[in-house]
């Protein structure tokens, strides 16, 4: 029998105590499940307390405080997500519990803990994901402390909430149609975006956040009064930041805890000379135009420093930037994308730098035929704790792979560390075609070698088979450029269809029959 020792006495014999708040009695429920579920055995109490409770700390809701002595486990959350973050993290700091992907769970075989005293606060106050993981995945986002989840239930330690539609909100917000932008210079425009904020304020006092940034197009007016504001600000964000100010001025009495939030990107993505952000105002920067293959902290990388600057220069000026990172290939979504030997090193960067909020973009509209549930726990990890060593990255990047796939994965991982190394000399954007990522021949020569990897994968994958087939959907992507073979093609285009797997972000038909001769990355899907 599997046991579980808090300074020498089992916890099965310890009593758990909690705060009267549905978070604290969920906090409960939820560590003595899993104490039961390790030990195979029901807790029966009597010689020990294991508190759970909150001591409110707002400026640090999140965080948490773990203490152990001998007769008294306490488990303290500064907030109602505290006391879930501290239980999970407690979980999985001494006790080996894992989520990796909704329904995809590990725990350890129980374990000794002496005294500690420790505390946590996450250096990210937001932490978006956007991979789809299935219906059933609020359990993962709670454990992984992706903290907007979107669950109203109190028990759930409450979210981030933003009002309504979270980016390119100008249509919501002042009528202008998506394709379009609205005259930021008109004093109209001004006043129904505090007419809109005021509004969804008044209607939702659980808004912590209100976006009022661009719609995602450059049709920005050019009339001779957004122009002259441009000129004197050398920016386009010059008109933007003025309606941002204004909204978050006028709301910031009345609402002290809430934020207003815009965009820089793309041509928005320089910093103004004259107005600078109030400090109720989010800068969210996105860097759209960088290299997904080199790290942000790397001189050598030519398309990275034009960003890396932008960053600094915000930095300069505000204290609150979000960044709206991009994580996968929206134009392929099947082909394999060499972004794992980053991922860390970017997270970091951003830390050192000041940053505030992190929302990876990656494939939100379907299951991965790629990997894409890797990427959405590692992104989620490394939201909660930037800062981690090299060497638990890839403790994490094995421990997923053998949970997800099974007693192959190491086949897997050889795939993995393969591509990622054939690219790691060239640029990578995140609209690219296959062999501009990794070329055609370099494919051809090991060809044979990466067949046998997923062919070894699925022999040895048991119950996990179905994981590791839709994953080699990637590879078959690829292999029917380098192979072609019509029938192979087919096959391949019923079962991609079939799982409701999107081949890439823009909506499209999916006509019952392709030229399956000709190369898949040229298959036609019409836009809707």
């Amino acid at each position: 029998m599997s046991n579980i020792l808090l300074c020498g006495v089992s916890a099965l014999k310890y009593d758990i105590v909690c705060g009267v708040s549905p978070a604290e009695k969920n906090a409960k429920e939820i560590l003595s499940r899993w104490i039961e579920t390790i030990t195979c055995t029901k807790m029966i109490g009597g010689c020990g307390v294991i508190d759970l409770h909150i001591e409110e700390d707002m400026k640090d809701e999140e965080g948490y405080s773990i203490i152990n002595v001998p007769g008294k486990l306490s488990i303290i959350g500064h907030g109602p997500r505290g006391i879930l973050y501290g239980v999970y993290g407690f979980l999985e700091k001494y006790l080996d519990v894992h989520h990796y992907a909704p329904g995809v769970t590990t725990h350890g075989e129980g374990a000794e803990i002496g005294e500690l005293d420790e505390s946590f606060s996450p250096i990210f106050e937001y932490r978006q994901d956007s991979f789809y993981l299935g219906e059933d995945d609020l359990e993962w986002r709670i454990a992984n402390r992706v903290n907007t989840h979107k669950s109203e239930d109190p028990r759930h330690g409450g979210y981030m909430k933003w009002a309504g539609r979270f980016v390119h909100t100008m249509e919501e917000v002042t009528g202008c149609p998506q394709h379009l932008q609205p005259c930021l210079s008109d004093p109209e425009v001004t006043k129904k975006a505090i007419a809109y904020t005021r509004k969804v304020l008044a209607k939702d006092p659980m808004v912590k956040l209100v976006s009022i940034s661009q719609n995602d197009n450059e049709r920005y007016c050019k009339c001779e009064r957004w122009a002259a504001i441009d000129a004197e600000e050398g920016s386009h964000m010059g008109t933007l930041l003025r309606v941002v100010n204004a909204v978050a001025e006028d709301i910031k009495d009345d609402y002290p805890d809430v934020a207003i939030e815009t965009l820089a990107y793309r041509h928005t993505r320089n910093i103004p000379k004259i107005t600078k952000p109030l400090p109720n105002v989010v800068i969210r920067l996105c860097p759209f135009e960088a290299c997904f293959t080199h790290p942000l902290s790397s001189d050598a990388c030519s398309r990275n420093r034009k960003f890396v600057k932008d960053l600094e220069d915000w930095n300069s000026i505000c204290d609150r930037i979000y960044i709206w990172d991009y994580v996968t290939n929206f134009a392929n979504y099947l082909a394999p994308y060499p972004n794992f030997g980053v991922l860390r090193d970017n997270m970091r960067f951003y830390a050192k730098h000041g940053v505030k909020g992190m929302y990876p973009e990656g494939n939100y509209q379907s299951m991965s035929g790629e990997f894409g549930e890797l990427r959405a726990y590692l992104l989620a990890k490394l939201a909660w704790e930037p800062m981690m060593a090299e060497s638990v990255y890839q403790s994490l990047i094995n421990g997923f792979l053998e949970a997800y796939y099974g007693k192959g994965w190491r086949n897997i991982r050889a795939f993995l560390d393969w591509f990622n190394g054939a690219a790691k000399a060239r640029h990578i954007n995140i609209y690219e075609r296959p062999f501009q990522t990794v070329p055609r021949e370099t494919y051809e020569v090991v060809y044979d070698a990466i067949e046998s990897w997923w062919d070894a994968a699925e022999h040895d994958a048991g119950d996990k088979l179905d994981n590791v087939k839709r994953s080699r959907l990637q590879w078959t992507y690829v292999s029917l450029m380098v192979r072609p073979d019509p029938e192979k093609a087919r096959a391949f285009y019923k079962d991609v269809n079939s799982r409701k797997i999107y081949w890439k972000e823009e909506q499209h038909s999916l006509p019952e029959e392709q030229d399956f001769t000709a190369n898949p990355a040229d298959w036609n899907f019409k836009k809707q």
